[in-house]
């Protein structure tokens, strides 16, 4: 009876593989199980000896992990894109897969991926759910004017951003622009119960706190970044940071040639650059002096405002690290910092 079992689970939408294997790397089983929780638990329970899992991160990787958790001595998230770099071979199915998963275990060879817990996995979920919202209700605007815009309709700019007065719009008798305002009050009436969330999340995190006295950060793009970024200890400095959030171009490197490309695409947080360079120009206009203004104006005169907007987005994501790091608040004052606040 082996003394521990390494389980690789492959995980789909309805269905998981999993290959479990002895510290030798004898098959202790192979089987194909549904996407239900309980089969899985009862699944694991059934192996011999304590059980090690692994599973890559995914879109449905959460239940999943919680599930194997329950039951198991450890669970390890794999890092998709890196396991791919390390056990991709040419033969490719669900039980090579997990094989190779299962292997990576045993052999303590696992690209780990962070797995953050579930009140954490929440507060994402719920800055997530605002900022997709929020962005509906805009796509639900432009196509309003887009039809008033065909139909040669004059119309106030701005209007549906006016409660009472977008109301004026029925009186045309479009059937679609009326749709447009019907979604737009529904929108809005659930994006004001996100926003009471919000507002209780954001008293009960210290962290989100200390990142509003940073100019140009509010409560919903700092309880963003918290739920993004924290543990800040998980970052060993701030240019892995920097990675993380994909403000660091893409390098080509082959003998004495070497090619800075574009920012990277795989392999980063996509939502976390996109609040990073928002909020970097709402601190541009608020703190037009700061050490993250003045980069960004320097960077947009040699190369273009788009640029200058990326430079500035990293200056202050460093200054996020700081905070974080540091545990003291954004300090603008302070002599040759430019904004970091004081070492404690």
């Amino acid at each position: 009876m082996p003394q521990d079992v390494f389980v690789g689970l492959d995980v789909h939408k309805n269905s998981i593989v999993s290959v479990a294997k002895a510290q030798d790397g004898r098959l202790v089983d192979r089987s194909r199980l549904s996407s239900d929780d309980a089969e899985l638990k009862t699944y694991l329970e059934g192996l011999p000896g304590r059980k090690h899992v692994v599973l890559e991160a995914g879109c449905v990787w959460e239940h999943v992990y919680d599930a194997a958790a329950a039951v198991s001595s450890t669970v390890t998230l794999a890092h998709p894109h890196k396991v791919r770099l390390i056990a991709e071979a040419s033969l490719k199915s669900d039980k090579v897969d997990a094989g190779a998963l299962s292997d990576l275990l045993r052999l303590n060879a696992v690209p780990m991926a962070f797995a953050p817990d579930k009140p954490t996995r929440d507060r994402r979920q719920l800055v997530r759910d605002r900022l997709y919202y929020k962005r509906l209700a805009t796509a639900v605007k432009n196509h309003v004017y887009a039809v008033l815009l065909r139909k040669g309709l004059p119309y106030e700019d701005g209007i549906l951003g006016l409660k009472r007065r977008r109301e004026d719009l029925r009186k045309l008798g479009l059937r679609v622009v009326d749709r447009g305002l019907d979604m737009l009050v529904a929108i809005e009436g659930t994006c004001k119960d996100l926003d009471a969330e919000v507002e209780r999340a954001y008293l009960t995190s210290g962290e989100a706190q200390l990142l509003t006295t940073i100019p140009g950060i509010g409560k919903l793009t700092a309880l963003a970044l918290v739920a993004e970024l924290c543990p800040i200890d998980r970052f060993p400095n701030v240019e892995k940071l920097c990675s993380y959030a994909g403000l660091v171009p893409t390098v080509h490197q082959s003998g004495d040639t070497s090619y800075h490309g574009r920012l990277k695409k795989k392999d980063c947080n996509v939502l976390l650059r996109s609040l990073l360079i928002e909020a970097a120009w709402a601190h541009r206009r608020r703190a037009p002096k700061s050490d993250v203004s003045k980069l960004g104006r320097r960077v947009a005169r040699r190369r273009g405002k788009g640029k200058g907007s990326v430079a500035a987005a990293r200056k202050l994501l460093k200054v996020v690290y700081a905070v974080l790091k540091r545990g003291t608040p954004y300090t603008p004052e302070r002599p040759g910092c430019g904004g970091l606040p004081a070492e404690p």
